[in-house]
């Protein structure tokens, strides 16, 4: 590779495979074991990174690869319902990203942790395709009695509380949910 920087395989390779899944999810049901695959594949990736040197990280990469391998067969079993000139695209991303090789520009979302913040508390986490108006989101959090944070570009929202909570909370932010959609 010229000059280019080597991605990581594992993240690029997700990435890949979420495309490919967002693809498909656009006529196709999707089954849900791949989606909850893609996430624990994505949650362990990140845990890997963070010290790929330590041994108990570096178990993880067989679950990993499981997980991975196992979206890719099912996304490419469905993948074959839209011809082999699809499929043979796909198979070269993947083939690519596993070399190292940049398929994809990944959006780098870092992940926030709250000091202090009670461990009975549940969160959730979403991402806005356009900044949203902040003010409103506080209101309604405030009435809901749940935290938000904000991430530096104002389109990764968490919102921290008891689940209860966080779910009426979810009710009241429906509308900002339509206005991404359309």
């Amino acid at each position: 590779m010229d000059n280019q920087e080597v991605i990581d395989p594992l993240e690029q390779r997700w990435v890949v495979l979420d495309r490919l899944l967002q693809e498909l999810g656009k006529k196709y049901d999707i089954p849900p074991e791949v989606t909850k695959n893609l996430q624990y594949a994505r949650s362990l990736t990140h845990y890997y990174n963070q010290d790929p040197t330590e041994p108990d990280r570096a178990k993880e990469l067989p679950r990993i690869d499981s997980y991975l391998h196992d979206s890719e067969l099912k996304l490419m079993g469905m993948a074959g319902m839209e011809g082999e000139e699809f499929v043979s695209e796909w198979e070269q991303r993947l083939l690519d990203a596993s070399q190292g090789k940049e398929v994809f520009k990944q959006a780098k979302i870092q992940s926030k942790f709250i000091p202090g913040m009670p461990a009975n508390f549940d969160f959730v986490r979403f991402n806005f395709k356009k900044p949203i108006h902040e003010e409103r989101f506080m209101e309604i959090c405030e009435y809901e009695n749940v935290i938000i944070e904000f991430d530096e570009n104002d389109s990764s929202v968490f919102v921290f509380g008891e689940k209860d909570h966080i779910q009426e909370a979810l009710k009241e932010m429906a509308p900002f949910f339509s206005e991404q959609m359309s």
